[in-house]
């Protein structure tokens, strides 16, 4: 699709307006408001949920011989053990990179000198206003121990890229921003000449 053709499109979408809205969840992890909405043609919803939380991050992290740093750990509402990248909330005051370092070496005990910004995606823009900053860790080095919080329970593995894709076929690397996020990276990694690093790490 063009570049002419896209900013068409974006001009014709008129977004919704904001009649009201009330808080009707808050707590430490998101705040969850209903929301009085008037459409474009008209129509209003009411209410409208809409769930307000702190942006994530993704580090995909891979060491000297090409292999891809996962976590395995159990997510209670799905009731099953997940395979996923390494990632966190970004705390308060936190910016994005600072939380992919922080949370790497919290998770996993790895860290490294060689990042890059992937980019950014929403989570679920429909009804989370919160985003995804994605990073690529090179060289990763075992630097450190795991610092879990009392919820947490990780298991952390080195596997080759096809091993990942493997667990992907079979469904235990099941969790959809994590296989968006693999696949943007994995574009950047299949073709090196291609990337730009814009971060590197003191």
């Amino acid at each position: 699709m063009s570049k002419s053709k896209r900013v068409r499109i974006k001009e014709t979408m008129r977004p919704w307006k904001k009649l009201q809205s009330t808080n009707v969840l808050r707590d430490r992890w998101f705040n969850v408001t209903a929301d009085r909405c008037e459409l474009p043609n008209g129509v209003t919803l009411d209410p409208y949920y809409v769930v307000h939380e702190a942006d994530w991050v993704h580090v995909f992290a891979m060491d000297a011989s090409g292999r891809l740093l996962v976590v395995r750990q159990y997510r209670y509402a799905a009731a099953t053990t997940t395979l996923e990248l390494p990632g966190g909330v970004i705390d308060d005051g936190e910016d994005p990179l600072t939380a992919a370092r922080r949370e790497l070496l919290e998770e996993t005990g790895y860290s490294s000198t060689e990042w890059e910004f992937v980019g950014s995606m929403f989570a679920n823009p429909a009804r989370q206003t919160n985003r995804l900053h994605l990073f690529l860790a090179r060289n990763i080095a075992a630097t450190g121990k795991q610092s879990l919080d009392a919820s947490e329970e990780i298991e952390c593995s080195l596997l080759p890229l096809e091993a990942v894709q493997a667990e992907m076929e079979g469904g235990e690397f099941s969790q959809a921003l994590h296989v968006a996020s693999y696949y943007r990276c994995l574009r950047l990694v299949s073709h090196p000449a291609s990337n730009q690093p814009l971060v590197q790490a003191p």
